[in-house]
């Protein structure tokens, strides 16, 4: 028990470092030091390792990397009473898990919104449409130009002029075809009107006539178009109307008014 006692530092590192088969170029290299340090501490040369609190800190670094207590061996060493130096215990690392992985987490989260996203667009679309309140645009801002009638006229009250071999009739026929044809073709653009729609970019487009038919329900891909044609008054809906552009019997739509979040509801009236 004496002799155990009496070892010396530098020999109780030296044994340690012999018991795990680890060269002093090992050691060196681990504990980024000179050979001749590492060589001096084994043979109790502290002197000419500088400073006390130098060859004390190296002693303490020798004796965790071969997994010995350095308390004891510092203590042991010339001036320990002049340096109490406490030695918190180290904690070993918590065990990680993958449950906590913060990449699992935003994997999870991003999962979370690529599924989320387009079920709620699709059930906000899809929406009683008695519970938000229709815009309605006048029939005289979407009426078709005046000078769309009027050229269509002449081209017909002409027509029969262009027939010289009735000569019993020369000015019954102008009159008969003024009479019967004019007022078909202006009242035509009534009844039946056109939307044409366009989309920069993807958009869901909803549009009913007058009598509650769907006209056109579908989502339209980037790059599309659409016409439509139908009795109105037409009840529209249009998703990312941001990006989609509308012209009414060739008349374009300004939807900014209309847009709610990014969805545009309103109705052309009669």
């Amino acid at each position: 028990m004496n002799e155990r006692v009496e070892v010396s530092v530098g020999q109780v590192l030296r044994e340690a470092r012999e018991a795990q088969n680890i060269t002093l170029e090992d050691v060196a290299m681990r504990l980024r030091l000179m050979h001749r340090q590492v060589e001096a501490m084994e043979t109790d040369d502290f002197g000419s390792l500088g400073q006390p609190v130098f060859a004390r800190g190296f002693v303490r670094n020798y004796a965790r990397l071969m997994g010995l207590q350095p308390e004891p061996l510092l203590a042991r060493m010339e001036g320990a009473p002049a340096e109490p130096t406490p030695v918190a215990p180290v904690e070993p690392p918590m065990p990680s898990s993958w449950l906590t992985s913060p990449w699992l987490i935003l994997f999870l989260l991003g999962v979370l919104v690529v599924v989320a996203v387009p079920i709620s667009l699709y059930w906000w679309l899809n929406s009683d449409a008695e519970e938000t309140q229709h815009a309605v645009i006048p029939m005289k801002q979407v009426s078709p130009p005046a000078p769309a009638v009027t050229s269509v006229v002449p081209s017909i009250v002409d027509a029969p002029a262009e027939v010289p071999v009735l000569p019993a009739e020369p000015v019954v026929a102008p009159e008969a075809a003024e009479e019967t044809d004019v007022p078909s073709v202006v009242a035509s653009p009534a009844a039946r009107s056109q939307l044409h729609l366009e989309f920069g970019e993807e958009s869901w487009v909803e549009i009913k006539d007058a009598s509650g038919r769907t006209l056109h329900r579908q989502l339209n891909p980037a790059g599309s178009s659409a016409n439509i044609q139908g009795q109105p008054p037409f009840d529209v809906l249009i998703g990312n109307a941001a990006q989609a552009r509308l012209t009414y019997n060739g008349r374009p739509i300004d939807l900014k008014p209309f847009i709610s979040v990014t969805v545009a509801r309103f109705t052309l009236e009669e």
